[in-house]
Protein backbone atom coordinates (compact mmCIF):
# COMPACT_ATOMS: atom_id res chain seq x y z
CA UNK A 1 0.00 0.00 0.00
CA UNK A 2 2.61 2.44 0.97
CA UNK A 3 4.84 1.65 -2.34
CA UNK A 4 1.38 2.41 -4.49
CA UNK A 5 1.24 5.67 -2.05
CA UNK A 6 4.54 7.07 -3.08
CA UNK A 7 4.04 6.59 -7.04
CA UNK A 8 0.96 7.92 -6.49
CA UNK A 9 2.25 11.10 -5.16
CA UNK A 10 5.49 11.35 -7.15
CA UNK A 11 3.04 10.83 -10.46
CA UNK A 12 0.80 13.80 -9.09
CA UNK A 13 3.96 16.05 -7.97
CA UNK A 14 5.05 15.22 -11.94
CA UNK A 15 1.67 16.59 -13.04
CA UNK A 16 1.27 19.74 -10.65
CA UNK A 17 5.22 20.82 -11.97
CA UNK A 18 4.35 20.52 -15.50
CA UNK A 19 0.77 22.57 -14.82
CA UNK A 20 2.26 25.11 -13.13
CA UNK A 21 5.43 26.72 -11.25
CA UNK A 22 3.77 28.29 -8.47
CA UNK A 23 3.21 25.27 -6.55
CA UNK A 24 6.32 24.94 -4.40
CA UNK A 25 7.63 24.66 -1.43
CA UNK A 26 10.31 26.27 1.21
CA UNK A 27 12.17 24.04 3.68
CA UNK A 28 13.14 25.90 7.00
CA UNK A 29 10.04 27.34 8.09
CA UNK A 30 8.16 24.94 10.55
CA UNK A 31 5.45 22.62 8.86
CA UNK A 32 4.78 24.39 5.26
CA UNK A 33 1.44 22.24 4.18
CA UNK A 34 1.34 23.18 0.06
CA UNK A 35 -1.42 21.95 -1.91
CA UNK A 36 0.47 18.80 -2.79
CA UNK A 37 -0.30 17.94 0.98
CA UNK A 38 2.95 17.42 1.50
CA UNK A 39 4.49 19.04 5.08
CA UNK A 40 8.38 19.31 5.08
CA UNK A 41 10.50 20.37 7.97
CA UNK A 42 14.07 20.87 9.04
CA UNK A 43 13.33 21.80 13.22
CA UNK A 44 13.07 18.81 14.39
CA UNK A 45 15.19 18.69 17.79
CA UNK A 46 18.19 16.99 17.64
CA UNK A 47 20.82 16.03 20.72
CA UNK A 48 24.45 15.40 19.78
CA UNK A 49 27.13 13.80 21.88
CA UNK A 50 30.62 11.77 21.94
CA UNK A 51 30.38 8.32 23.13
CA UNK A 52 32.90 5.22 23.60
CA UNK A 53 32.11 1.85 22.92
CA UNK A 54 33.85 -0.55 25.15
CA UNK A 55 36.22 -2.36 23.19
CA UNK A 56 37.06 -2.79 18.94
CA UNK A 57 37.73 -6.13 17.45
CA UNK A 58 41.29 -6.04 16.32
CA UNK A 59 42.02 -10.28 15.73
CA UNK A 60 44.10 -11.00 13.21
CA UNK A 61 43.92 -8.05 11.64
CA UNK A 62 45.37 -6.97 7.77
CA UNK A 63 47.33 -4.04 9.11
CA UNK A 64 49.75 -3.91 12.24
CA UNK A 65 49.28 -0.07 13.84
CA UNK A 66 52.23 1.00 15.46
CA UNK A 67 52.87 4.83 16.62
CA UNK A 68 51.62 7.52 18.70
CA UNK A 69 50.25 10.62 18.95
CA UNK A 70 50.10 13.39 21.44
CA UNK A 71 46.92 15.37 21.13
CA UNK A 72 44.85 17.69 23.64
CA UNK A 73 41.30 17.65 22.25
CA UNK A 74 41.38 13.59 21.81
CA UNK A 75 44.20 13.11 24.40
CA UNK A 76 47.15 10.91 23.86
CA UNK A 77 47.25 7.47 22.02
CA UNK A 78 49.23 4.69 21.61
CA UNK A 79 48.91 2.11 19.60
CA UNK A 80 51.26 -1.62 19.37
CA UNK A 81 50.90 -4.83 18.02
CA UNK A 82 51.51 -8.81 19.13
CA UNK A 83 51.66 -11.30 16.77
CA UNK A 84 53.06 -15.15 17.22
CA UNK A 85 55.68 -16.05 14.70
CA UNK A 86 55.92 -19.78 12.99
CA UNK A 87 58.16 -21.09 10.41
CA UNK A 88 58.06 -23.92 8.03
CA UNK A 89 61.60 -24.77 8.14
CA UNK A 90 62.64 -26.70 11.28
CA UNK A 91 65.81 -28.38 9.41
CA UNK A 92 68.95 -26.03 9.56
CA UNK A 93 72.03 -27.68 8.14
CA UNK A 94 74.85 -28.81 11.22
CA UNK A 95 77.13 -27.01 9.33
CA UNK A 96 75.04 -23.58 9.33
CA UNK A 97 76.82 -20.74 11.25
CA UNK A 98 74.32 -18.01 12.72
CA UNK A 99 74.48 -14.61 11.42
CA UNK A 100 72.45 -12.36 13.03
CA UNK A 101 68.01 -12.09 13.03
CA UNK A 102 65.56 -8.96 12.43
CA UNK A 103 62.10 -7.94 12.32
CA UNK A 104 61.08 -6.68 8.44
CA UNK A 105 57.85 -4.61 8.08
CA UNK A 106 56.17 -3.27 4.85
CA UNK A 107 54.71 0.01 4.82
CA UNK A 108 50.77 -0.54 3.54
CA UNK A 109 50.75 3.21 2.87
CA UNK A 110 48.74 3.91 5.61
CA UNK A 111 49.58 6.61 8.57
CA UNK A 112 48.74 9.35 10.59
CA UNK A 113 50.61 12.36 12.19
CA UNK A 114 54.13 13.80 11.60
CA UNK A 115 55.67 11.55 9.76
CA UNK A 116 58.37 14.03 9.16
CA UNK A 117 59.39 13.29 13.14
CA UNK A 118 61.75 10.90 14.20
CA UNK A 119 60.25 7.72 15.37
CA UNK A 120 61.39 5.08 17.75
CA UNK A 121 59.99 1.05 17.84
CA UNK A 122 61.14 -1.20 20.61
CA UNK A 123 60.46 -5.08 20.42
CA UNK A 124 59.71 -7.21 23.28
CA UNK A 125 59.23 -10.34 23.62
CA UNK A 126 55.82 -11.69 24.89
CA UNK A 127 55.92 -14.44 27.86
CA UNK A 128 53.04 -15.51 28.47
CA UNK A 129 50.54 -17.80 26.45
CA UNK A 130 48.59 -15.86 23.21
CA UNK A 131 45.26 -16.51 24.57
CA UNK A 132 42.63 -14.35 25.34
CA UNK A 133 41.94 -13.61 29.08
CA UNK A 134 38.40 -14.06 27.91
CA UNK A 135 37.09 -17.67 28.20
CA UNK A 136 33.67 -17.52 26.43
CA UNK A 137 35.27 -15.05 23.75
CA UNK A 138 38.89 -16.11 21.93
CA UNK A 139 39.06 -12.46 20.01
CA UNK A 140 41.11 -9.48 20.81
CA UNK A 141 40.21 -6.93 21.03
CA UNK A 142 41.97 -2.58 21.23
CA UNK A 143 41.80 -2.89 25.01
CA UNK A 144 43.59 -6.59 25.15
CA UNK A 145 46.91 -7.11 26.28
CA UNK A 146 49.51 -9.44 27.06
CA UNK A 147 52.53 -9.39 29.48
CA UNK A 148 56.10 -8.94 28.07
CA UNK A 149 59.75 -9.47 28.53
CA UNK A 150 60.70 -5.88 29.91
CA UNK A 151 64.13 -6.39 28.16
CA UNK A 152 64.37 -4.78 24.58
CA UNK A 153 64.97 -7.10 22.40
CA UNK A 154 65.26 -4.51 19.37
CA UNK A 155 65.30 -0.83 18.54
CA UNK A 156 65.06 1.12 15.85
CA UNK A 157 65.14 5.00 15.15
CA UNK A 158 64.37 6.06 12.11
CA UNK A 159 62.22 8.96 9.73
CA UNK A 160 59.26 6.98 7.95
CA UNK A 161 58.28 7.05 4.38
CA UNK A 162 55.04 5.17 4.19
CA UNK A 163 54.10 6.21 0.68
CA UNK A 164 56.90 4.71 -0.86
CA UNK A 165 56.88 0.93 -1.48
CA UNK A 166 59.47 0.04 1.28
CA UNK A 167 60.27 -1.48 4.50
CA UNK A 168 62.13 -0.92 7.68
CA UNK A 169 64.74 -3.70 9.41
CA UNK A 170 64.56 -3.55 12.92
CA UNK A 171 67.78 -5.52 14.42
CA UNK A 172 66.97 -8.17 17.13
CA UNK A 173 69.44 -9.28 19.63
CA UNK A 174 72.30 -11.23 18.69
CA UNK A 175 71.89 -13.44 21.78
CA UNK A 176 68.58 -14.31 21.09
CA UNK A 177 68.68 -14.88 17.48
CA UNK A 178 71.43 -17.71 18.32
CA UNK A 179 69.90 -19.22 21.11
CA UNK A 180 66.68 -19.97 18.42
CA UNK A 181 69.21 -20.64 15.99
CA UNK A 182 71.06 -23.44 17.90
CA UNK A 183 67.37 -25.40 19.31
CA UNK A 184 66.31 -25.36 15.70
CA UNK A 185 69.94 -26.35 15.03
CA UNK A 186 70.23 -29.18 17.88
CA UNK A 187 66.53 -30.39 16.94
CA UNK A 188 65.38 -29.37 20.28
CA UNK A 189 62.73 -26.97 18.20
CA UNK A 190 60.80 -29.47 15.26
CA UNK A 191 57.54 -27.86 15.08
CA UNK A 192 55.03 -25.50 15.61
CA UNK A 193 53.99 -26.91 19.47
CA UNK A 194 58.10 -27.23 20.53
CA UNK A 195 58.28 -23.58 18.88
CA UNK A 196 55.32 -22.12 20.58
CA UNK A 197 56.79 -23.91 23.77
CA UNK A 198 59.61 -21.54 24.22
CA UNK A 199 58.85 -18.59 22.03
CA UNK A 200 55.25 -16.90 22.50
CA UNK A 201 55.81 -14.08 20.21
CA UNK A 202 56.44 -10.74 20.67
CA UNK A 203 55.23 -6.76 20.66
CA UNK A 204 56.13 -3.83 18.85
CA UNK A 205 55.98 -0.70 20.83
CA UNK A 206 56.60 2.95 19.76
CA UNK A 207 58.32 5.24 22.10
CA UNK A 208 56.42 7.75 23.68
CA UNK A 209 57.58 10.86 22.16
CA UNK A 210 56.92 9.24 18.56
CA UNK A 211 53.96 11.60 17.15
CA UNK A 212 52.83 9.52 14.00
CA UNK A 213 51.20 5.90 13.81
CA UNK A 214 52.04 4.05 10.91
CA UNK A 215 50.31 0.91 8.84
CA UNK A 216 52.29 -2.05 8.38
CA UNK A 217 51.00 -5.34 6.39
CA UNK A 218 50.33 -8.03 8.24
CA UNK A 219 50.98 -10.99 5.40
CA UNK A 220 54.18 -9.50 4.93
CA UNK A 221 55.33 -9.23 8.32
CA UNK A 222 58.84 -11.44 8.87
CA UNK A 223 61.16 -12.30 11.62
CA UNK A 224 63.83 -13.51 9.31
CA UNK A 225 67.00 -15.42 10.86
CA UNK A 226 70.51 -15.27 8.39
CA UNK A 227 72.84 -17.84 8.48
CA UNK A 228 76.02 -18.78 6.36
CA UNK A 229 76.83 -22.32 5.09
CA UNK A 230 80.59 -22.88 4.19
CA UNK A 231 80.67 -24.34 0.82
CA UNK A 232 83.34 -26.97 -0.31
CA UNK A 233 85.17 -24.45 -2.68
CA UNK A 234 85.62 -22.57 0.49
CA UNK A 235 82.88 -19.57 -0.85
CA UNK A 236 80.11 -18.53 2.36
CA UNK A 237 76.46 -18.99 0.70
CA UNK A 238 73.53 -16.80 2.68
CA UNK A 239 70.62 -18.37 3.87
CA UNK A 240 67.84 -17.32 5.52
CA UNK A 241 64.41 -18.53 7.84
CA UNK A 242 61.47 -16.72 7.53
CA UNK A 243 59.09 -16.16 10.94
CA UNK A 244 55.91 -15.34 9.92
CA UNK A 245 52.19 -14.64 10.97
CA UNK A 246 49.90 -17.54 10.13
CA UNK A 247 47.47 -18.12 12.44
CA UNK A 248 44.14 -16.57 12.45
CA UNK A 249 43.63 -15.99 16.29
CA UNK A 250 47.88 -14.59 16.65
CA UNK A 251 47.66 -11.08 16.30
CA UNK A 252 46.00 -7.90 17.20
CA UNK A 253 46.54 -4.71 17.92
CA UNK A 254 46.33 -2.65 21.24
CA UNK A 255 45.09 1.09 20.52
CA UNK A 256 44.39 2.53 23.86
CA UNK A 257 44.71 6.72 24.42
CA UNK A 258 44.70 9.07 27.71
CA UNK A 259 42.00 11.52 27.69
CA UNK A 260 42.23 12.64 31.32
CA UNK A 261 43.74 16.19 30.23
CA UNK A 262 40.98 16.74 27.71
CA UNK A 263 37.26 17.68 27.61
CA UNK A 264 36.27 13.62 27.00
CA UNK A 265 37.79 12.78 30.47
CA UNK A 266 34.31 12.43 32.04
CA UNK A 267 33.86 9.23 29.17
CA UNK A 268 34.69 5.92 31.42
CA UNK A 269 32.29 3.75 30.45
CA UNK A 270 30.58 2.71 26.99
CA UNK A 271 27.10 3.50 28.73
CA UNK A 272 28.12 7.23 29.17
CA UNK A 273 26.67 10.20 27.31
CA UNK A 274 29.03 13.16 26.74
CA UNK A 275 26.40 15.83 25.08
CA UNK A 276 28.12 18.48 22.99
CA UNK A 277 26.77 21.31 24.86
CA UNK A 278 29.83 20.18 27.28
CA UNK A 279 32.17 20.31 24.24
CA UNK A 280 31.76 23.13 22.25
CA UNK A 281 29.52 22.40 20.54
CA UNK A 282 31.35 19.47 18.60
CA UNK A 283 30.83 15.40 18.64
CA UNK A 284 34.25 13.40 18.36
CA UNK A 285 34.57 10.81 16.33
CA UNK A 286 38.19 8.62 16.46
CA UNK A 287 38.63 5.42 15.12
CA UNK A 288 40.66 3.03 16.94
CA UNK A 289 39.91 3.62 20.42
CA UNK A 290 36.33 3.83 18.79
CA UNK A 291 34.86 7.23 20.20
CA UNK A 292 31.81 7.79 18.04
CA UNK A 293 29.23 10.81 17.67
CA UNK A 294 25.69 9.40 19.01
CA UNK A 295 22.68 11.15 17.56
CA UNK A 296 18.70 10.76 18.40
CA UNK A 297 15.81 12.91 18.09
CA UNK A 298 13.85 13.22 20.97
CA UNK A 299 10.52 14.75 19.32
CA UNK A 300 10.45 12.77 15.95
CA UNK A 301 6.93 11.29 17.09
CA UNK A 302 5.45 14.36 17.43
CA UNK A 303 5.01 14.19 13.59
CA UNK A 304 2.45 11.74 14.46
CA UNK A 305 -0.19 14.47 15.41
CA UNK A 306 -0.35 16.36 12.39
CA UNK A 307 -2.91 13.61 10.46
CA UNK A 308 -3.52 9.65 11.15
CA UNK A 309 -2.96 8.88 7.88
CA UNK A 310 -0.04 10.32 6.74
CA UNK A 311 4.10 8.89 6.14
CA UNK A 312 7.52 10.30 5.51
CA UNK A 313 8.72 9.81 2.42
CA UNK A 314 12.43 11.43 2.94
CA UNK A 315 14.42 12.17 5.55
CA UNK A 316 17.66 13.42 5.27
CA UNK A 317 20.45 14.04 8.07
CA UNK A 318 22.92 16.65 6.96
CA UNK A 319 25.96 17.73 8.99
CA UNK A 320 29.26 19.53 8.69
CA UNK A 321 32.94 19.08 9.98
CA UNK A 322 35.21 21.10 11.30
CA UNK A 323 37.52 22.47 8.96
CA UNK A 324 40.25 22.29 11.34
CA UNK A 325 39.54 18.47 11.59
CA UNK A 326 38.51 17.33 8.14
CA UNK A 327 42.54 17.47 6.53
CA UNK A 328 42.16 14.81 3.30
CA UNK A 329 46.12 14.43 4.16
CA UNK A 330 45.13 12.94 7.26
CA UNK A 331 41.14 11.60 7.39
CA UNK A 332 40.09 11.67 3.78
CA UNK A 333 36.80 10.18 5.17
CA UNK A 334 34.65 10.23 2.43
CA UNK A 335 31.80 8.24 4.33
CA UNK A 336 31.03 7.34 8.23
CA UNK A 337 28.94 4.12 8.92
CA UNK A 338 25.73 4.72 10.89
CA UNK A 339 24.56 2.33 13.43
CA UNK A 340 21.16 1.95 15.30
CA UNK A 341 22.00 2.19 19.12
CA UNK A 342 19.47 1.78 22.05
CA UNK A 343 19.72 4.19 25.24
CA UNK A 344 22.72 2.16 26.64
CA UNK A 345 24.76 2.71 23.44
CA UNK A 346 24.38 -1.05 22.81
CA UNK A 347 24.87 -1.84 18.74
CA UNK A 348 21.33 -2.49 17.76
CA UNK A 349 21.68 -3.09 13.94
CA UNK A 350 23.87 -1.40 10.77
CA UNK A 351 21.39 1.30 9.54
CA UNK A 352 19.42 0.20 6.37
CA UNK A 353 17.14 1.13 3.60
CA UNK A 354 14.04 0.27 2.67
CA UNK A 355 15.63 -2.07 0.58
CA UNK A 356 17.78 -3.98 3.03
CA UNK A 357 21.00 -2.11 1.63
CA UNK A 358 23.36 -0.19 4.56
CA UNK A 359 23.35 3.44 5.07
CA UNK A 360 26.34 5.81 5.08
CA UNK A 361 26.77 9.37 5.67
CA UNK A 362 27.93 10.41 2.64
CA UNK A 363 30.61 13.20 1.84
CA UNK A 364 29.73 16.44 -0.34
CA UNK A 365 32.53 18.85 -1.50
CA UNK A 366 32.71 22.22 -2.06
CA UNK A 367 35.42 24.08 -1.25
CA UNK A 368 36.45 27.33 -2.44
CA UNK A 369 39.29 29.83 -1.45
CA UNK A 370 37.51 31.71 1.18
CA UNK A 371 35.07 29.17 2.25
CA UNK A 372 34.28 25.48 3.30
CA UNK A 373 31.29 23.69 2.37
CA UNK A 374 32.25 20.39 3.13
CA UNK A 375 29.18 18.15 4.58
CA UNK A 376 27.65 14.55 5.11
CA UNK A 377 24.42 13.67 4.01
CA UNK A 378 22.75 10.47 5.35
CA UNK A 379 19.30 9.43 4.66
CA UNK A 380 17.27 8.33 7.59
CA UNK A 381 13.97 8.03 5.02
CA UNK A 382 13.27 4.08 6.49
CA UNK A 383 14.68 4.76 10.16
CA UNK A 384 12.38 7.89 10.82
CA UNK A 385 9.54 5.89 9.26
CA UNK A 386 10.32 2.51 11.47
CA UNK A 387 10.25 4.98 14.61
CA UNK A 388 7.19 6.63 13.41
CA UNK A 389 4.74 3.60 12.77
CA UNK A 390 5.92 1.33 14.93
CA UNK A 391 3.05 0.76 17.97
CA UNK A 392 6.26 0.85 20.65
CA UNK A 393 8.17 3.99 21.83
CA UNK A 394 11.66 3.12 19.97
CA UNK A 395 13.82 4.82 22.23
CA UNK A 396 16.66 4.28 19.83
CA UNK A 397 19.48 6.25 18.49
CA UNK A 398 22.30 6.68 15.77
CA UNK A 399 25.57 5.82 15.91
CA UNK A 400 28.47 7.17 14.01
CA UNK A 401 32.05 6.42 12.95
CA UNK A 402 34.68 6.39 11.04
CA UNK A 403 34.67 2.92 8.70
CA UNK A 404 38.11 1.96 9.11
CA UNK A 405 37.29 1.92 12.90
CA UNK A 406 39.24 -0.78 13.88
CA UNK A 407 42.55 -0.38 11.48
CA UNK A 408 43.28 3.13 12.14
CA UNK A 409 43.01 5.99 14.36
CA UNK A 410 41.55 8.71 12.25
CA UNK A 411 39.56 11.47 14.12
CA UNK A 412 37.20 14.31 12.97
CA UNK A 413 34.43 16.70 14.68
CA UNK A 414 31.32 17.53 13.73
CA UNK A 415 29.22 20.47 14.50
CA UNK A 416 26.23 20.11 16.24
CA UNK A 417 22.50 21.50 15.76
CA UNK A 418 23.05 24.21 18.25
CA UNK A 419 26.21 25.45 16.62
CA UNK A 420 26.31 28.77 15.37
CA UNK A 421 28.61 28.22 12.38
CA UNK A 422 27.41 24.89 10.72
CA UNK A 423 24.01 23.22 12.27
CA UNK A 424 23.40 19.57 11.99
CA UNK A 425 19.77 19.57 10.35
CA UNK A 426 17.04 17.18 9.77
CA UNK A 427 14.99 17.47 6.93
CA UNK A 428 11.56 15.59 6.62
CA UNK A 429 9.25 15.15 3.95
CA UNK A 430 5.73 13.91 5.46
CA UNK A 431 2.85 12.99 2.82
CA UNK A 432 -0.60 13.32 3.97
CA UNK A 433 -3.39 11.12 2.33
Amino acid sequence: MRNYLLILFLSFTAFIACESDADTYTVGEDFLDVDTNVIVTDTISIETSTIQLDSVNTTNPTRLLIGALQDQDFGNLKSKSFFNLLTSTYDIDNDATFDSIGIILYYDTYYYGDTTTVQTFKVYEITENFESYNEDDANFYNTSTLEYSDTTLGELTFIPYPNKKDSIYIPINHDFGNDLFEKLQDNDINNSDDLYQIFKGLTIAPDENSNAVLGFSQSSAVMRMYYTIKSEDDEDNDYYNDFTIQSYTQSFNQTTSDKSNTVLNSIESYTDILSTKNTGNLAYIQSGTSLNMRVEFPSIRNLNALEQNSTAINASLKFYPTLESYDTNYTGADSLAVYVIDKKNRVISQLSNLSGSSVYATLNTQNDEFDSKNYYTADLTYFIEQVLTSSYNLDYALLFQLPNNNNGVNKINIYDADSSEHSMKLSVTYLLY
